[in-house]
């Protein structure tokens, strides 16, 4: 059993490099995609299909300025 490869987890800032799709219209990232077409996504909120592609951290600034406040430290 030691030879067994072992899970690594990642760091969050790993994760922070990964890009995120979201919807241009509503800013939300509930992005679907269309089973069966790789080009066709569309926003499980308001149903947009203006969707794009950034970092995170650009995301949450552009949250930020639409809405007044960083979605990511709202606790509800």
């Amino acid at each position: 059993m030691s030879n067994l490869p072992t899970k690594t987890e990642k760091s969050p800032s790993e994760y922070d490099n990964i890009p995120v799709f979201y919807c241009k219209t509503c800013l939300s990232l509930k992005v679907m995609r269309v089973a069966g077409m790789d080009d066709a996504a569309f926003c499980d909120d308001c149903s947009s299909t203006d969707i794009g592609e950034c970092s995170i951290e650009e995301w949450r600034a552009m949250y930020k300025e639409r809405y007044g406040f960083d979605y990511l430290n709202n606790t509800l």
